[in-house]
């Protein structure tokens, strides 16, 4: 979702309407591999298929953050999420994720540069859905 007008494509600058009534100028905002994005995270795409989560995850947007890779992962193999940026994720986000790997043609997911807490718990956990780099 993107606020105030512009380009997507070129990320020009964008003007957002505040709560009462004034504009504020915001900094770019590049959208070129933007997959996803909300107040609390943005999803963005490489050019090898890999993914970048960047912000936090959790009840209120882990089910649309599901529909949004599931769309992007149509290839098979492995899923590549770069999880260095994630600042939360709790058990419904995780659980939403996992959910990916239970498709179909789903596979593990594969989580690159995961921080101690995260691996702490996925190691708990124990999820078959996950492999970690």
């Amino acid at each position: 979702m993107m606020l105030g007008g512009g380009c997507p494509s070129t990320g020009r600058r964008h003007r957002i309407m505040t709560v009462n009534g004034s504009f504020k100028s915001t900094r770019t905002i590049r959208t070129k591999n933007l997959l996803y994005t909300d107040p609390q995270l943005s999803i963005r795409t490489s050019a090898d298929g890999s993914v970048r989560l960047i912000g936090q995850i959790d009840l209120t947007n882990g089910d649309a953050i599901a529909g949004a890779l599931n769309k992007a992962w149509t290839k098979a193999g492995a899923q590549a999420v770069d999880v260095a940026e994630l600042k939360f994720i709790d058990l419904y986000g995780l659980r939403a994720l996992a959910v990916l790997s239970d498709s179909p043609v789903g596979h593990p997911i594969q989580l690159d540069n995961v921080r101690p807490a995260l691996r702490k718990l996925l190691v708990m956990l124990d999820w078959p859905a996950f492999t970690m780099a």
